[in-house]
């Protein structure tokens, strides 16, 4: 019945988006010579790799006083499309942009900007790509390069360039004193009026500052509410969510983890610490013998601490939710999940449950702990193990204080 509920969900919120996309209604923006425009591809990995780009951005743009232009987000094709093409949606289409402007109000998005100002102001025959010697070295010295979505994404946005500006001895964390400054010495605004980066000017592992920004991640209406109505309908409350990665390109990133000592891989050092533990393959991906092991150790540690126990679980996932498999295992608690390809409303649903255990190393389960960090919840992990009793480990992260 919870699979049935979700299809129409999730046709109802592609409906929506798609007719976002039909019926902008943008007034006419002015062009900013004094502070200069900044725009990136947001060229690496899907959404929640995606996601922390943008926040990582934003940052950036802010330190800089550039006006963001932010691209969409790509959304890769299934390969099993008979013609894969990417699909693109506009920030604005997921996240209320009156939020993201509290923290920075110059923002806007990638579309508005081609469809309004570059016609008048950012020529054809004068676009430049801008990146570091380290990525031009092995480019043949040019910024561009062939691929999806490296050129692609830029196509797919009417863009074309026609030169490179490449920089040396510039760096991305620009919450450190002077390095802003630099980079608005070697780039003033008046001379590099639209700074194209080839790449996202963003550090991993994303620093504190920028963790932070996931207070203004404001999901819109049309998704928020579809999510709550799914709430309502089929999880008794208390709830608490999984998350679980497993899917085959998943898998083929964690076999890196059985090559050798890995301080981190991707998102992990939000369960092992900035200088924490190594990540292991089973903080990557875990057999269903290890998700009910971790789920029963978390109903412990809930007791201990006198929390009331769930009525039900949430699965979010990108492949297999294991639920029969959970449903036997804990007959008194009722699984739920929709399947994979809801992802906006998969975080929502995660963000509101009364505990979670996510996957250590995956950045959809990092969007997941930015916004409950935010709000002052309990995270766990599966796979992250405690020495002394072999178990895994559970965060109680505060709110920031700086938010």
């Amino acid at each position: 019945m919870a699979h049935l509920s979700a299809v129409a969900i999730s046709l109802t919120v592609l409906v929506s988006i798609v007719g976002l996309g039909q019926c902008r209604n943008v007034g006419k923006l002015e062009w900013d010579a004094s502070k200069g425009y900044m725009m990136y591809c947001p060229c690496s990995g899907r959404y929640g790799n995606q996601l922390e780009q943008f926040i990582g951005s934003l940052l950036f743009a802010s330190k800089l006083g550039r006006v963001l232009v932010i691209p969409p987000f790509i959304m890769y094709p299934n390969a099993l499309e008979a013609v894969p093409k990417n699909a693109y949606v506009q920030v604005d289409e997921y996240f209320d942009l009156d939020e993201i402007k509290k923290f920075y109000p110059d923002v806007i998005t990638m579309e508005d900007f081609m469809t309004e100002l570059a016609p008048l102001y950012w020529n054809e025959g004068n676009r430049v790509a801008y990146c570091s010697n380290g990525l031009a070295d092995n480019n043949g010295g040019k910024c561009t390069r062939d691929g999806n979505p490296f050129r692609t994404f830029w196509q797919d946005q009417g863009i074309e360039f026609d030169d490179s500006e490449v920089w040396t001895n510039l760096y991305f964390n620009v919450e450190h004193a002077g390095v802003a400054e630099h980079w608005k010495e070697v780039y003033p605004a008046s001379e590099h009026p639209v700074m194209a980066l080839v790449t996202a000017p963003v550090i991993n592992p994303i620093s504190t500052a920028v963790e932070g920004l996931q207070h203004y991640l404001t999901f819109k209406d049309h998704i928020r509410q579809p999510a709550e109505e799914f709430i309502e309908k089929n999880l008794e409350k208390p709830f608490w969510g999984l998350h679980l990665r497993n899917g085959a390109d998943w898998s083929r990133t964690c076999e890196l983890l059985g090559t050798g000592d890995f301080p981190y891989l991707l998102s992990s050092r939000q369960c092992t610490g900035k200088e924490g533990d190594s990540v292991t393959r089973e903080m990557c991906l875990q057999s269903e013998e290890q998700v009910i092991a971790d789920i029963r150790y978390q109903l412990q540690l809930a007791e201990e601490d006198n929390r009331e126990l769930p009525k039900s679980i949430f699965v979010a996932t990108d492949h297999v939710a294991m639920e029969e498999d959970l449903q036997a295992a804990f007959p008194d608690i009722k699984i739920v999940t929709w399947g994979p390809d809801l992802d906006q409303m998969d975080l929502y649903v995660l963000g509101q449950a009364d505990d979670v255990i996510l996957n250590c190393v995956s950045a959809f389960s990092a969007f997941v702990k930015r916004d409950r960090d935010v709000n002052g919840k309990l995270v766990a992990f599966f796979g992250y193990l405690d020495p002394q009793k072999e178990l895994p480990k559970v965060s109680r992260s505060p709110p920031h204080e700086e938010l």
